[in-house]
Protein backbone atom coordinates (compact mmCIF):
# COMPACT_ATOMS: atom_id res chain seq x y z
CA UNK A 1 0.00 0.00 0.00
CA UNK A 2 2.78 2.45 1.03
CA UNK A 3 5.03 1.65 -1.84
CA UNK A 4 1.75 1.98 -4.13
CA UNK A 5 1.25 5.60 -2.26
CA UNK A 6 4.73 6.79 -3.04
CA UNK A 7 4.69 5.61 -6.65
CA UNK A 8 1.77 7.38 -6.85
CA UNK A 9 2.94 10.35 -5.22
CA UNK A 10 6.23 10.86 -7.28
CA UNK A 11 4.32 9.96 -10.79
CA UNK A 12 1.48 13.13 -9.73
CA UNK A 13 4.54 15.23 -8.62
CA UNK A 14 6.47 14.54 -12.15
CA UNK A 15 3.68 15.59 -13.95
CA UNK A 16 3.06 18.61 -12.46
CA UNK A 17 6.13 19.98 -12.45
CA UNK A 18 6.46 19.18 -16.36
CA UNK A 19 3.13 20.58 -17.17
CA UNK A 20 4.57 23.43 -14.69
CA UNK A 21 7.80 24.12 -17.07
CA UNK A 22 5.43 23.59 -20.47
CA UNK A 23 2.84 26.09 -19.04
CA UNK A 24 6.44 28.53 -18.45
CA UNK A 25 4.94 29.67 -15.20
CA UNK A 26 6.96 31.38 -12.53
CA UNK A 27 10.35 29.73 -11.58
CA UNK A 28 9.21 30.19 -7.56
CA UNK A 29 6.10 28.33 -7.86
CA UNK A 30 7.28 25.50 -9.69
CA UNK A 31 7.71 23.18 -6.52
CA UNK A 32 5.28 24.62 -4.31
CA UNK A 33 2.28 23.66 -7.51
CA UNK A 34 4.28 20.45 -7.83
CA UNK A 35 3.91 19.48 -4.00
CA UNK A 36 0.23 20.46 -4.19
CA UNK A 37 -0.78 18.25 -7.66
CA UNK A 38 1.46 15.65 -5.98
CA UNK A 39 -1.02 16.26 -2.32
CA UNK A 40 -4.21 16.11 -4.33
CA UNK A 41 -3.27 12.72 -6.33
CA UNK A 42 -2.73 11.29 -3.09
CA UNK A 43 -5.43 12.31 -1.14
CA UNK A 44 -7.54 11.51 -4.54
CA UNK A 45 -5.93 7.74 -4.57
CA UNK A 46 -6.51 7.39 -0.62
CA UNK A 47 -10.46 8.06 -0.82
CA UNK A 48 -10.91 6.00 -3.87
CA UNK A 49 -8.56 2.99 -3.48
CA UNK A 50 -8.44 2.68 0.10
CA UNK A 51 -11.45 4.25 1.86
CA UNK A 52 -13.74 3.26 -0.57
CA UNK A 53 -15.34 6.79 -1.89
CA UNK A 54 -16.78 6.19 -5.05
CA UNK A 55 -14.68 8.04 -8.23
CA UNK A 56 -17.03 11.54 -8.21
CA UNK A 57 -16.45 11.99 -4.62
CA UNK A 58 -12.67 11.53 -4.54
CA UNK A 59 -11.75 13.73 -7.49
CA UNK A 60 -14.58 16.33 -5.86
CA UNK A 61 -12.35 16.14 -2.58
CA UNK A 62 -9.10 16.01 -4.18
CA UNK A 63 -9.95 19.51 -6.28
CA UNK A 64 -11.24 21.11 -3.27
CA UNK A 65 -8.36 20.75 -1.18
CA UNK A 66 -5.79 21.15 -3.85
CA UNK A 67 -7.94 24.91 -4.56
CA UNK A 68 -7.83 25.80 -1.26
CA UNK A 69 -4.11 24.95 -1.06
CA UNK A 70 -3.82 27.13 -4.22
CA UNK A 71 -5.81 29.86 -3.20
CA UNK A 72 -3.66 30.24 0.06
CA UNK A 73 -0.50 30.22 -1.92
CA UNK A 74 -1.75 32.71 -4.14
CA UNK A 75 -2.12 35.08 -1.52
CA UNK A 76 1.06 34.26 0.26
CA UNK A 77 2.73 34.98 -3.31
CA UNK A 78 0.89 37.53 -4.57
CA UNK A 79 0.20 36.13 -8.07
CA UNK A 80 -3.14 34.60 -9.39
CA UNK A 81 -4.84 31.33 -8.15
CA UNK A 82 -4.95 30.43 -11.28
CA UNK A 83 -0.97 30.37 -12.04
CA UNK A 84 -1.30 27.14 -9.18
CA UNK A 85 -4.39 25.91 -9.87
CA UNK A 86 -3.85 24.71 -13.82
CA UNK A 87 -0.35 22.65 -12.95
CA UNK A 88 -2.38 21.16 -9.73
CA UNK A 89 -5.11 19.59 -11.12
CA UNK A 90 -3.25 17.68 -13.99
CA UNK A 91 -3.21 14.34 -12.29
CA UNK A 92 -7.10 14.83 -11.45
CA UNK A 93 -7.31 14.85 -15.29
CA UNK A 94 -8.92 11.63 -16.59
CA UNK A 95 -6.95 11.11 -19.42
CA UNK A 96 -6.80 7.13 -19.30
CA UNK A 97 -10.72 7.26 -19.36
CA UNK A 98 -10.37 9.29 -22.16
CA UNK A 99 -8.06 6.79 -23.92
CA UNK A 100 -9.99 4.22 -23.01
CA UNK A 101 -13.10 5.72 -24.55
CA UNK A 102 -11.40 6.94 -27.75
CA UNK A 103 -9.82 3.56 -27.87
CA UNK A 104 -13.26 1.84 -27.16
CA UNK A 105 -13.95 3.97 -30.22
CA UNK A 106 -12.00 2.28 -32.55
CA UNK A 107 -12.99 -1.11 -31.74
CA UNK A 108 -16.21 -0.21 -33.04
CA UNK A 109 -17.42 -0.97 -29.21
CA UNK A 110 -20.10 1.79 -28.74
CA UNK A 111 -21.36 0.82 -25.36
CA UNK A 112 -17.94 0.90 -23.87
CA UNK A 113 -16.46 3.82 -25.39
CA UNK A 114 -20.19 5.53 -24.00
CA UNK A 115 -19.47 4.05 -20.18
CA UNK A 116 -15.45 5.23 -19.80
CA UNK A 117 -16.64 8.72 -21.78
CA UNK A 118 -19.40 9.35 -19.22
CA UNK A 119 -17.22 8.66 -16.52
CA UNK A 120 -14.52 10.52 -18.10
CA UNK A 121 -17.17 13.49 -18.40
CA UNK A 122 -18.65 13.14 -14.52
CA UNK A 123 -14.81 13.31 -13.27
CA UNK A 124 -14.70 16.65 -15.50
CA UNK A 125 -17.43 17.84 -13.96
CA UNK A 126 -16.87 17.15 -10.23
CA UNK A 127 -13.19 18.58 -10.78
CA UNK A 128 -15.06 21.63 -12.29
CA UNK A 129 -17.38 21.87 -9.42
CA UNK A 130 -14.92 21.26 -7.02
CA UNK A 131 -13.08 23.95 -8.18
CA UNK A 132 -15.09 26.76 -8.71
CA UNK A 133 -17.20 26.31 -5.71
CA UNK A 134 -13.85 26.49 -3.73
CA UNK A 135 -12.82 29.14 -5.29
CA UNK A 136 -15.86 31.29 -5.18
CA UNK A 137 -16.14 30.53 -1.41
CA UNK A 138 -12.85 31.57 -1.14
CA UNK A 139 -13.19 34.69 -2.50
CA UNK A 140 -16.56 35.71 -0.83
CA UNK A 141 -14.71 34.44 2.71
CA UNK A 142 -11.62 37.16 1.97
CA UNK A 143 -14.61 40.39 0.37
CA UNK A 144 -15.95 39.88 3.83
CA UNK A 145 -12.94 39.78 5.67
CA UNK A 146 -11.75 43.11 3.84
CA UNK A 147 -14.92 44.52 4.36
CA UNK A 148 -15.21 43.90 7.93
CA UNK A 149 -11.42 45.21 8.76
CA UNK A 150 -12.83 48.20 6.65
CA UNK A 151 -16.01 48.97 8.50
CA UNK A 152 -13.58 49.00 11.56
Amino acid sequence: MMTDILLCAAGAFGGTLGFGFVLNLPRNTVLPTSLTGMLGFVIYIVLHRYCGQNLMFSHFFATVAVTVICEVLARMMRLPSTIFLLSSLVPLVPGYNFYCAMLALVEDNGRQAASHGLEAVQIVAAIAVGAAVTSVCFRALARRRIQHHTSH
